[in-house]
């Protein structure tokens, strides 16, 4: 085969399949696995990328913790993607598909579709969905400004209410009981002087109680409408509306503190009773007050530091359409070498007539190899081990790997069989050795008493002992495979009789 121009090892070697066998396709062959190849660096890549991104929205703009992630995580992504791309492969060797009825092979031609092949293609999407995340979020996380702003003064309205809740009933506790105390202590004409002075900050606690259902209330609207499966644009008008009316509540809320806390100052009450429980009462209100701003100050340092990235996720799926192309197009790149390696089937197969036109034997064997049934296992098996496969030259590649892994199979399972009869021979020669053992104290007595018997019943002991090697029974006509029965295999009854049948043959019970 003529070859124009060498081969890219690396991308070969990245396409994860046999450089040994690719080298000796043709150069069509050898472009499409370097395509592969090609197509797990790029994955490469995305993955590099997307962790980068994410660890750097992560660790706040830190180039040297996000670069060196995301090189690992590649790498880590790309391994585990290579290797199910390697089991993805079109099936080579024969595999036994059993029912109640029947037996069959499946090698070549299998169906595309299994559960392992789409729990393996499942994977491979949940992989390529999570990498596409981070790309949304650097390239479109502008989209939906909006929307995370709307989440993020829900999100601050609802902080803000849980942590005000407590100091906004202490107020309303301070107040009873400062309002008690005026009562009980002043006349009427007194009353109504004190009650004006103080009515600044009865007004500041009835609106703070105010804003506190208002908040919940509406967040409780919000919440209804994000629990909908459809939102119309009615529902949107309206959460919009209602996030708004949040925003504005949560303003003045805190207008109202700052204003507060400077007016606070100017009230005096010049009444010898209540001058000292005034001045701590007001003292203990500036204190809430003054916490109830330092909260929402935390609060907002809180928002601002905060990216919302995985908010951004989901706001990005929810409603932005380039996200969802952007992850099917990464899911696709996760996808195409898989099509690539199929079409690679059909591909070299093509090169099958051409490569051995007129070499029937070797037609044969790619016969019996991919068909359903084989009609001579014996004859393919002893062709196998006998081919010299460095000098088979085609640009069937996936003939070639089935040539060389039937071939490691056959061999190994021949060592295993020899190794096994080994074991076996050497325990029945261990067990006639201990047993000769045992039983020669006795034939020594028999001998000094009856030679006679003790020639025949050593003769008899010699028979039964006899060392012998042992082999492996057969059971299937292509044994490594296991996808064809003995045609004339005797079913075993359950009983002893049925075992020494099969053992021994019937011939020899009767003669016993």
């Amino acid at each position: 085969m003529n070859q124009t121009r060498k081969y890219n090892r690396f991308l070969v070697v990245c396409s994860g399949e046999d450089e040994f066998i690719i080298k000796k396709c043709s150069l069509k062959i050898q472009k499409r696995f370097e395509l592969i190849g090609f197509c797990v660096v790029f994955i490469f890549f995305e993955c590099f990328l997307s962790a980068t991104f994410f660890i750097y929205s992560l660790f706040e703009n830190s180039h040297w913790v996000s670069l060196p992630m995301g090189i690992i995580w590649g790498a880590i992504v790309a391994n585990i993607y290579l290797l199910l791309l390697y089991t993805i492969s079109p099936a080579l060797l024969p595999v036994a598909t059993k029912n109640k009825k029947t037996i069959h092979k499946s090698v070549l031609n299998s169906n595309f579709i299994s559960l392992s092949m789409f729990l393996r293609l499942g994977f491979m999407l949940f992989l390529a969905f999570i990498i596409a995340q981070p790309f949304n979020v650097c390239l479109l996380s502008s989209n939906i400004d909006e929307s995370l702003n709307q989440h993020k003064i829900i999100e601050k309205s609802k902080m803000f209410v849980v942590a005000n809740k407590l100091l906004i009933k202490d107020e309303m506790t301070a107040l009873k009981d400062f309002n008690f105390k005026v009562e009980n202590r002043l006349n009427q004409e007194n009353l109504l002087f004190v009650k004006n002075k103080i009515l600044l900050i009865e007004n500041k606690i009835i609106n703070d109680n105010l804003f506190l259902k208002q908040t919940s209330k509406t967040l409780l609207k919000i919440k209804n409408i994000d629990n909908k499966t459809f939102i119309n644009s009615k529902d949107k008008n309206s959460r919009f509306k209602f996030v708004s009316i949040l925003d504005d509540l949560l303003y003045n809320e805190l207008q109202s503190d700052n204003n507060f806390e400077k007016n606070i100052s100017t009230i005096f009450i010049n009444n010898v009773n209540l001058n000292s429980d005034f001045q701590l009462y007001k003292s203990n209100l500036k204190m809430i007050v003054n916490e109830k701003i330092d909260n929402y100050i935390k609060l907002d340092d809180l928002m601002s530091k905060s990216n919302f990235y995985v908010k951004t996720i989901k706001l990005l799926i929810a409603e932005s359409p380039l996200a969802w192309l952007l992850t099917i197009l990464i899911s696709l790149s996760f996808l195409f070498p898989i099509f690539l390696k199929y079409s690679v089937r059909t591909l070299s197969s093509s090169f099958f007539d051409v490569d051995f036109e007129n070499d029937s034997e070797m037609k044969r064997i790619r016969k019996e190899i991919v068909s359903d049934e084989n009609s001579d296992f014996a004859w393919l098996e002893n062709k196998i081990k006998k081919l010299k496969l460095n000098e088979i030259i085609t640009s069937d590649y996936y003939f070639q790997r089935m040539l060389l892994e039937h071939r490691i199979i056959l061999e190994d399972y021949e060592k295993c069989k020899t190794i096994y009869s080994e074991i076996l021979t050497k325990h029945i020669e261990r067990y006639n050795k201990n047993s000769n053992d045992r039983l020669k104290p006795y034939l020594d007595k028999l001998k000094t008493v009856n030679l006679l018997k003790y020639n025949q019943i050593n003769e008899v002991i010699d028979q039964e002992l006899k060392n012998e090697i042992l082999t492996k029974y057969e059971f299937w006509i292509d044994a490594p495979f296991r996808t064809k029965r003995q045609s004339k295999a005797k079913e075993v009854s359950n009983q002893e009789v049925g075992l020494l049948n099969l053992i021994y043959g019937d011939s020899k019970m009767k003669d016993s």
